[in-house]
């Protein structure tokens, strides 16, 4: 598989800072209030996977433009649940498209504030609850708060409840010919700020790694789209270099992870230990014990498993686990960039009260978690 990490950004905030002025339209994002109970949906994990439009290797190898997805923050009807959902929702829109990315993408994002129309009951038995909303989107630059472009989708539900009614609404988000014209403008408003902007964008590069910052780095070169030539041949040209030193950062990080992770599958293969494992570099003085790690567990499993299947149905299983690892792998890397997104852009967000009250906490991680826990609303 393609070993390109997801973008995620950190303050990547001079570099696109450069493409707006004071005069154009400025995204200001609300504060959410409310919290997520994994747990309830926990056992609808795989359903909702099966029906997702997405493609997680798609989105994250992409080299095509890619943004980041802002659903509405959460207020009234539409709770923390429901405002990942439309998240979800909003990754299959980019996704078809051609848009890559999930939501860990320097600097330029897809964001969408809800509105709602009218909530009425039908005159006629049985009677049932309607709820109508206005969806707005824009593509928008995430450190200046210019708006690339614009669209916007009528959305509404019928239920025996108001909830039920706000559920079936957001499961209308679709596809549409105003949301394509206006991703169509925003990418090439994109791709023209790296054209536009590559002595400025190499500069950056060049200050996150002087400082050590190797997730920005790789961030920012991962940023670029192909249709921005210059500024790719670039990224590509410095990527390995900027990779590797990415992992042998983390790499300590990932061995305990690796550990943690033996103990928790409990005597059985898990695509977690070797995700982790994925991303502990040949180079780094944590391989060799990585190795040794994995050696012994693998010999543990199949001593524990061994009145229980066979060697070939064993060895079936282990291979399984390692091609479910590489999906995860990268979602680790996505994660591990998200979260430098959200400390960049919570120093420089122009509203700082939204950051002292948590505004923009777990920003980068909401939405490629989410593809793991949404549940079918």
């Amino acid at each position: 598989m393609k070993q390109i990490i997801v973008l995620a950004m950190c303050a990547l905030v001079l570099v696109f800072g450069a493409c707006g002025n004071s005069s154009k339209k400025k995204f200001s994002p609300e504060e959410p209030s409310s919290t997520m109970n994994d747990a309830q949906r926990r056992e609808a994990i795989e359903a909702k996977r099966a029906e997702l439009s997405i493609d997680p290797v798609a989105l994250m190898t992409s080299n095509d433009v890619k943004l980041s997805v802002l659903p509405p923050v959460a207020s009234g009807d539409i709770t923390e649940e429901l405002s990942e959902f439309i998240g979800v929702k909003m990754l299959e829109i980019i996704a078809a498209n051609g848009i890559g990315g999930l939501n860990n993408v320097p600097g330029f994002a897809l964001a969408a504030t809800i509105h709602q129309n009218e909530k009425k009951t039908t005159g006629t038995a049985p009677q049932k609850m309607i709820a109508s909303y206005t969806l707005s989107y824009q593509v928008i630059n995430l450190v200046t708060g210019d708006v690339y472009a614009t669209a916007s989708q009528q959305i509404s539900g019928a239920g025996d409840s108001f909830e039920q009614a706000t559920h079936n609404a957001i499961k209308s988000i679709k596809n549409s010919q105003p949301i394509q014209q206006m991703l169509q403008a925003g990418s090439q408003k994109i791709i023209d700020w790296f054209n536009n902007n590559l002595a400025s964008f190499k500069s950056q590069v060049d200050a996150a790694c002087g400082h050590g910052d190797y997730a920005l780095a790789l961030s920012l070169i991962e940023s670029v789209p192909e249709k921005a030539t210059q500024a790719f041949a670039y990224a590509q040209g410095r990527h390995n270099e900027i990779l590797n030193k990415f992992l042998m950062q983390i790499a300590a990080n990932e061995l305990n992870a690796m550990r943690q992770a033996i103990t928790e599958a409990n005597g059985a293969f898990s695509k977690d230990v070797y995700a982790h494992l994925g991303l502990i570099p040949q180079s780094s003085p944590q391989y060799s014990k990585a190795q040794e790690i994995l050696s012994n567990y693998e010999a543990a499993v199949e001593k524990s498993n061994q009145d229980k299947a066979s060697k070939e149905e064993l060895e079936t299983q282990r291979k399984h686990e390692i091609e479910l690892a590489n999906i995860e792998t990268e979602r680790l890397k996505a994660i591990y960039q998200a979260q430098a997104t959200e400390r960049a852009i919570n120093q420089h967000l122009p509203q700082k009260d939204y950051v002292e009250r948590g505004f923009w906490s777990k920003l980068g991680v909401r939405i490629i978690t989410a593809i793991d826990k949404i549940t079918s609303l």
